[in-house]
């Protein structure tokens, strides 16, 4: 009965945004001593932003080597068994290790005996999630890291994701409150802690990121670049073109129609608006949920659709530190250099 009641307050506190309402983006710092409750409060330590794949399983093994405490751990995807044998070598030098998975993502069984031998706590995600799709490390209580990468063997070669370290003590006290609520809910624990998520900076479904996301497509006054999976939510699509028509320069990568058949329909839709369209075909496999609005990005678990908004568990937060913005933004003109025009 409590997931039940959980699950209405969820989707109640993430409802969808209505078209005649358009959100808007807050980067006032709320109250005197400027605690973080707007996306885009300035922090006090600046975040680290990384790209896919280049290196990413070393970096990754790097992140899990460096916790000394304790080390949580939610992955919608995990089967790259050298990454779960460096989680189980913390363990054994005394970090305090929990680890969530995606009951219904079968690869997973790959690093269940690894784990299960190795002592580590792990649970799957209750089922109060459609999908438990977030990706991201708590290392030592002080130190996160957010990401549009899974732990599959794609993403460490041949997916294009971002990802971002983040450090400031607001940012990780919020993502550690998620983390609790998660791991209480699949020990099936009937007074699960809520996470108070009233004052965040974090994009997190199913709160309030429908909201957040489309308030920084909303904010978009010169350059809007958008670098995802796909596009199936209606309302970011109309989003997408209600910039374009007020004259921001709008470009969109999507992956491969092959791979994911909708974006041959939204490529004709965007292009029938006048928003230029390329494919990523031969050039990586675009796992990214990126968005750019002006030189502010967004980068998270968040795929653009209803269900990733409103049902899943999902967590991201924006990049607005101007040097690490650019290393995205650097990333993206590549991308949208190499990849295919859609017409």
């Amino acid at each position: 009965m409590r997931c039940l009641v959980l699950l209405v307050a969820l989707i109640t506190f993430g409802c969808r945004a209505d078209d005649a309402a358009a959100p808007t983006i807050d980067a006032t710092p709320d109250g005197v001593d400027g605690t973080g409750c707007t996306t885009m409060t300035p922090r006090t330590v600046p975040l680290e932003a990384f790209v896919g794949p280049m290196g990413l399983q070393t970096r990754l093994a790097g992140y899990i080597d460096s916790a000394t405490t304790s080390l949580d751990v939610q992955m919608y995807l995990f089967s790259v068994t050298d990454l779960a044998t460096h989680i189980t070598a913390a363990r054994m030098r005394g970090v305090a290790v929990r680890v969530i998975l995606d009951p219904g993502e079968s690869a997973n069984q790959a690093v269940y005996p690894l784990f299960t031998n190795g002592g580590v706590q792990w649970k799957n995600a209750a089922a109060v999630y459609s999908y438990a799709h977030a990706k991201y490390l708590i290392i030592d209580r002080t130190t996160t890291v957010i990401m549009s990468m899974n732990f599959n063997g794609d993403a460490m070669v041949r997916e294009r994701n971002y990802g971002v370290v983040d450090r400031d003590p607001e940012d990780v006290t919020d993502l550690q409150a998620i983390f609790e609520q998660d791991w209480a809910l699949a020990n099936n624990d009937k007074n699960a802690p809520v996470a108070d998520l009233t004052c965040t900076r974090l994009i997190v479904s199913p709160i309030n990121s429908n909201q957040r996301i489309l308030a920084l497509i909303a904010s978009a006054q010169t350059t809007l670049d958008i670098e995802v999976l796909y596009i199936t939510d209606v309302v970011v699509q109309n989003y997408v073109a209600a910039a374009h028509d007020r004259g921001v320069t709008v470009r969109v990568i999507l992956e491969d129609p092959n791979d994911t058949a909708a974006n041959a329909g939204m490529a004709t839709f965007l292009g029938g608006k006048g928003i230029p369209v390329k494919f990523a075909i031969d050039q990586f496999y675009l796992h990214a949920k990126l968005i750019i609005a002006d030189g502010v990005a967004f980068v998270g678990s968040e795929n653009m659709s209803p269900t990733s908004f409103t049902q899943n568990r999902e967590v991201g937060e924006l990049v607005f530190e101007p040097d690490q913005a650019q290393i995205i933004q650097t990333q993206f003109d590549a991308d949208w250099a190499t990849t295919t025009p859609a017409m």
